[in-house]
């Protein structure tokens, strides 16, 4: 019985430690749901591998959200989702196209942590204080993936919101979102997500 014991005890770790990360993961989620509203300063790096080495792409980012509402600003184009439709927006070729899909939304902190509640394995993966900030680390594994090796998500422990994430790809390229600055509650104004507001005036509509 003690050898049995033994055996079955790295595999009852395990299951703690999945269902302690997971039990955060749904915290954390619960907790976004419940702001009000929410402004993000973000940082994305998208680091691809080229010529024996990683070659990265850096830009920042705003992200305005009240519940299913979403406008993610970038240098390059904006999405907004006015929570039936999503949209992909050009600014400097005045264009506006029905997003195919809302992978882009995926940048909202309730979309990541949504996505990434089923499907997945969980283990707590260490703390670490950065700026000032306890961050708790969670690595997901896809139980089924051709594109994600594996998920790291970090969590303000202060305020149980999302801090950062890599998606890390088998293809060896990997997405790393960072929150720069993170404010909630904020009054924000409606006409953020609207399509159809004066600011889109005269866009081609694709």
């Amino acid at each position: 019985m003690k050898i049995f014991a033994l055996l079955l005890l790295p595999f009852m770790v395990m299951s703690q430690s999945h269902e302690e990360a997971k039990k955060l993961l749904n915290q954390v989620y619960e907790s976004t749901l419940a702001l009000e509203s929410q402004h993000i300063l973000f940082t994305n790096t998208i680091e691809v591998p080229s010529n024996g080495g990683i070659k990265k792409r850096s830009s920042k980012g705003e992200l305005f959200a009240i519940g299913e509402k979403v406008r993610v600003k970038t240098d390059a184009f904006e999405f907004l989702s006015n929570g039936s439709k999503a949209y992909l927006i050009y600014p400097d070729d005045e264009e506006i196209e029905v997003a195919a899909t809302d992978e882009e939304a995926s940048l909202s902190p309730a979309d990541i942590l949504k996505n990434y509640q089923n499907g997945y394995s969980y283990k707590m993966a260490g703390r670490a204080t950065e700026q000032g900030k306890v961050v708790q680390y969670i690595r997901l594994k896809p139980v089924s993936s051709e594109e994600i090796k594996e998920i790291l998500i970090g969590v303000n422990m202060k305020t149980m919101l999302l801090d950062n994430y890599t998606q890390f790809g088998n293809n060896g390229s990997n997405n790393i979102f960072s929150v720069d600055n993170y404010e909630v509650n904020a009054p924000l104004d409606l006409e953020l997500f609207n399509i159809n507001a004066q600011e889109f005036s005269g866009f081609y509509r694709l």
